[in-house]
């Protein structure tokens, strides 16, 4: 069975107008100015959307006055287009807006996206490596002091693949581990599920389970915690954007056929 995020991505794609359908994706945020597009204008728009429709709006004034975006993965400026479907009398306002960016594109034999916001990032890079010694054992330590909460977790972690994600100077250190493998061969569906763990001054904390595995790390929320953007396999495009500020939450999602 696809997990709830992925069908929730279907359904919102059913909304898209049949002019917007196909080969176009769209992108679907909680959060003011934060937005999915192709990094070459070649590749198409972006359809954009928001929890809050005022959202929107902003987003679209915002590209109007040739205001410049940021791809978090970098913090790389960029110029954005903001196209809003015709509206006929009587009709409600835009659902979505084409989004598309000008800016550097990287050599790739495959379309590249990115994530962006209205301001630049205060972290455009994040120090990923894979734990020392001690790290590990701390939390190695910390899932096996709890054979109720981590039983079934422990035996599924694979601790040869763990990363940490962290700041220069931060004070607190993103975990992430590999976890079981799910298939849905007849819905083209394939990832590796991750788990997400915390060290900060009083140990670790375990945060939850993204669906995919990240593609990069982000901030969205400008301390010491990234975002995850994580992708999964499917019969298109499936990548969300998780926050860990407050728990770990679906913060957006960008894809489609």
């Amino acid at each position: 069975m696809l997990p709830r995020q992925c069908l929730a991505l279907i359904v919102a794609l059913a909304c898209v107008p049949l002019a917007w359908a196909g080969e176009e994706k769209e992108s679907s945020s909680q959060r003011p100015g934060l937005f999915f597009a192709w990094l070459s204008p070649d590749d198409g728009p972006v359809w954009a959307h928001f929890e809050n429709p005022a959202n929107l709006q902003q987003l679209v004034r915002h590209c109007h006055t040739s205001a410049p975006v940021f791809a978090l993965q970098a913090g790389t400026r960029y110029q954005c287009k903001a196209e809003l479907p015709q509206k006929s009398a009587g009709q409600e306002e835009p659902y979505a807006a084409g989004m598309t960016v000008q800016g550097p594109v990287p050599q790739s034999d495959t379309r590249q996206y990115r994530l962006f916001a209205l301001t630049p990032p205060r972290t455009p890079q994040w120090l990923v490596a894979k734990p020392d010694a001690e790290q590990l054992g701390a939390l190695q330590s910390f899932v096996q002091s709890d054979d109720r909460r981590f039983g079934a977790l422990r035996r599924q972690l694979q601790w040869g693949a763990a990363r940490t994600v962290q700041q220069t100077e931060g004070a607190r250190t993103t975990v992430v581990v590999p976890g079981r493998v799910v298939r849905d061969p007849d819905a083209f569906y394939g990832a590796q599920r991750h788990h997400v763990f915390v060290r900060g001054s009083s140990g670790y904390a375990y945060m939850g389970e993204v669906p995919g595995k990240p593609d990069s790390y982000v901030d969205i929320d400008g301390n010491d915690l990234p975002g995850l953007v994580v992708s999964e396999g499917c019969d298109g495009w499936c990548v969300s954007l998780w926050g860990l500020t407050g728990g770990l939450r679906q913060v957006a999602t960008f894809g489609g056929h």
